[in-house]
Parts: C-alpha cells; structure tokens; sequence
C-alpha cells in the first residue's frame, strides 16, 4: 500500500513538474522568443555564434545516437555556413575518435572487434582510403566506423580526407533540407500547410532517396562491397 501510495504521489509530483516546464519553457511563446534571440545573435556576432556551435557540434559528435544535428544546424544557421561547420566539425569528431582508438583502445577493439578490423583491413589494401570514402557516403554508422578505422592500418591523413569529403554530399543534404524549414514563428502563423513549398518538398526528396541513390551508384559500379564480403 505505502509503495503504490508513494508511486502514485511521485508521479503527481512528475506530471506537476511536466506542466510548469510547459508552461513556461516549452510554450511556443517562449520557444519563439528564443529562437529570434538566437537568429539576432548570429546576426550580431556571427563569428562568435558559430565558433560555440561548431564546439557543441564536435562534442556532440562524440556522442553516439546524436543523428539530426545537420538538419538544426541548417535551420539555424543557413546553408553555407550550416555545412561548413557541419563538416570540419564532423570531420575533427571522427578524427578524435579514430586517434582515441588507434592510441588508447586499439587491443580492446582487436579483441572485440578482431574479426570485423580483419575485413576492413583486406578492404583498405585493395581499394585504399576509396573504402572508407564509400563508407562515408552510405552512413555506415559514424561512431563505429570512427573506431573501428582507428584499429586498423590506414594512415591518419587518409582517414581525414576520406572522412571529408566522404561525408559532404550526406551534410549538404541535410542542412540543405534544415535551411529550409521555416522559423517557429511563420509555422504559429501560417500553420504545417502554409509553409510547404517546392524547396521543402525537393528537401525532403532528396532525404528519402539520396541514400538509396548513392547505395545503387557505388554497387552499380561494383566500387563498394560489405566487410563480410571481402574475400
């Protein structure tokens, strides 16, 4: 009784919490306050606001299961500079990660992993950095793949330049797509039907199938196989 007495009490406490903090922080008023003082800030201070976003970027890169960062940063801070700071900051996470395994977890990996680095190894001395390049472009999953190149043989300039521009096309659709969206504001006013237009449409396109396009390309021209499939 004094279990289900308390269990009950905690969750009015929880739902009373829920409430407070809707009403005052995740109410679209205040979240469109926000978002014109953040858009007055990179306005104002363009150069400071996208040095903190590119170090929130890296740090949340290292983070795994933090996918959708693109798309934000597209809507927040438009197209060209949306990518630029997508891409260095994707690129010095990874190369983070990739030296943080090489010099740190290297035998654990081999001991978890020893089969997988194998392959991946066997992939590297045929088609070179070009694997890893290919990775990047069908979003084999970021982090693994960070850790997983840090174990094997390639060298850390290939690492980053495959990892470069292997992840641009993928970036430049996402913040392509983010630039797009409209502020919180025009969507309180117009409504999700009065924003729809042909760049939010051909955005969200090209989200659903560029990763089926580039899968068909890369197979099509028989430059890209599996580790399993590594003879």
């Amino acid at each position: 009784m004094k279990r289900k007495l308390t269990a009950f009490l905690l969750f009015v406490v929880a739902g009373c919490l829920l409430a407070w903090l809707f009403e005052h922080w995740l109410s679209l008023d205040h979240l469109i306050a926000n978002e014109l003082w953040l858009r007055q800030q990179v306005k104002e201070h363009p150069l400071r606001t996208y040095l903190i976003g590119f170090a929130i970027y890296v740090a949340a890169s290292l983070i795994p299961g933090t996918a959708g960062k693109s798309i934000v940063y597209g809507w927040i801070f438009g197209l060209a500079a949306g990518l630029l700071i997508v891409t260095l900051a994707l690129t010095i996470a990874a190369t983070f990660s990739f030296c943080f395994s090489r010099y740190v977890l290297c035998e654990a990996i081999h001991r978890r992993l020893g089969h997988y680095v194998t392959h991946i190894d066997r992939a590297l001395e045929r088609d070179g950095a070009s694997y890893l390049f290919a990775m990047r472009l069908i979003h084999v999953p970021y982090t693994l793949t960070n850790y997983a190149m840090g174990a094997t043989t390639i060298p850390v300039h290939s690492f980053i330049w495959a990892t470069l521009f292997g992840l641009l096309p993928g970036s430049l659709v996402m913040v392509y797509a983010g630039s797009q969206l409209p502020t919180l504001e025009t969507l309180a006013e117009q409504g999700i039907l009065g924003v729809v237009s042909p760049q939010l449409f051909i955005a969200g396109t090209l989200l659903a199938i560029s990763p089926i396009a580039i899968r068909y390309l890369l197979r099509r021209f028989r430059w890209w196989r599996t580790p399993t499939q590594v003879p």
